[in-house]
């Protein structure tokens, strides 16, 4: 039964045609677009997005999407750890390597602001850790601390979960022991050491991307209730609950948050959602796409906006606007993020889409010549 499920789940990620199977990789892509929709509201629209840390579930919720979906992967290959290991590596490189560091040779080349003088940090993925020690101010460059935990995570997962496979006790003692102390550190900081790396550190912010694994790992072996899954109305609440605990934190809000992303991508991933609303918006073709598109959207974001906000904004279309004739709408102009928003938006999707088709798409192309997986359903 787990087996057939993920199964399923690797032919929604290669997209085959058959209409379940497009309904699935569509709400999945849907949640992708969610996740950079939410990093845009916070960079894009701080007036609205600090009131919901909006940007720090983005984030969560790409971390918990990633690491749900690899391990999945990883589960089902049967070749020896260290070759699946390369392969895994192979294709992660091509993923996510070339526009990355394309984009920084960019940067260096331009001089951009903060990029020559970390570049060593941006080169190795440190620069999580450069952002505390060297307490380097938010930036236009300082969102690709993300990108530093992403992969400094892939470095010993794979490992974790190829070596432990055959002992899945054992496995998921291991995870659990890592969720709790994550979950203790967020929430309680019990090593005050580490209190500094909260939000940027590898540890803690393992707390998602280990329930993420876990959670993959549950499914896989069938003891999710799907029963629990197939009720639509949690659908909604669970919006509910997310909005809630995005604008009053509690102090819980780094531990509910991740657990309402386990349930979005379970629904997800065993037989969507069922909500209409939830599921047209999900499904919808450009939502689609900017999900697919949302690696792009989100290494380019804040590098436009730069400038945009520098040379063209201010200069060129804000400051020519006559507030005063506005009436009693003349406040606006004091909330330059409704126009923000949509324009630098608009401007990464347009970069990003540029990006898909003429550098990603091609390179991608060569993760099944080069390091394709022994089953020909297992690609990301």
């Amino acid at each position: 039964y787990s087996r057939c499920h993920w199964l399923n789940l690797y032919i929604f990620i290669s997209v085959h045609h058959s209409t379940c199977h497009l309904k699935r990789i569509r709400q999945l892509d849907g949640l992708r677009f969610v996740a950079v929709s939410f990093v845009l509201l916070q960079h894009f629209a701080y007036y609205i997005g600090q009131k919901f840390s909006a940007g720090y579930y983005g984030v969560d919720l790409f971390f918990f999407f990633i690491v749900f979906l690899i391990t999945g992967i990883l589960l089902k290959q049967t070749g020896t750890p260290g070759k699946t290991y390369l392969q895994f590596l192979g294709r992660r490189t091509l993923r996510i390597f070339p526009i990355y560091y394309l984009t920084l040779g960019i940067l260096w080349l331009v001089n951009f602001p903060h990029v020559r003088e970390s570049i060593l940090y941006f080169l190795t993925y440190t620069y999580n850790y450069a952002v505390v020690i060297h307490d380097i101010p938010l930036n236009h460059t300082t969102h690709f601390w993300s990108l530093s935990v992403e992969e400094q995570f892939y470095i010993f997962w794979p490992w974790l979960v190829l070596g432990l496979k055959k002992y899945p006790s054992l496995l998921k003692v291991i995870l659990w022991g890592l969720i709790l102390f994550c979950g203790l550190q967020l929430v309680w900081n019990v090593v005050p050491s580490l209190t500094p790396y909260n939000y940027y550190g590898l540890i803690p912010r393992a707390f998602s991307l280990a329930l993420g694994g876990l959670g993959a790992i549950y499914y896989s072996e069938g003891k999710i209730s799907f029963r629990w899954l197939a009720q639509g109305w949690i659908e909604p609440v669970s919006i509910l609950i997310l909005l809630f605990f995005l604008h009053y934190p509690l102090g819980v809000q780094p531990i509910i948050l991740p657990l309402i992303s386990l349930f979005f991508i379970l629904k997800a991933v065993h037989k969507g959602f069922q909500t209409p609303w939830i599921a047209t918006a999900l499904s919808n073709r450009w939502v689609v796409y900017l999900g697919t598109i949302s690696y792009g959207i989100y290494i380019y974001h804040l590098p436009i906006a730069y400038y945009f906000t520098n040379d063209l904004f201010y200069a060129y279309i804000w400051n020519r606007i006559d507030f005063d004739a506005f009436g009693p709408l003349a406040k606006l102009q004091y909330h330059p993020w409704i126009l923000k928003l949509p324009l630098y938006s608009l401007a990464a999707v347009v970069a990003a889409h540029v990006s898909y088709q003429y550098i990603e798409k091609p390179i991608l192309q060569l993760r099944d010549r080069y390091f394709r997986y022994p089953s020909s359903q297992t690609i990301e």
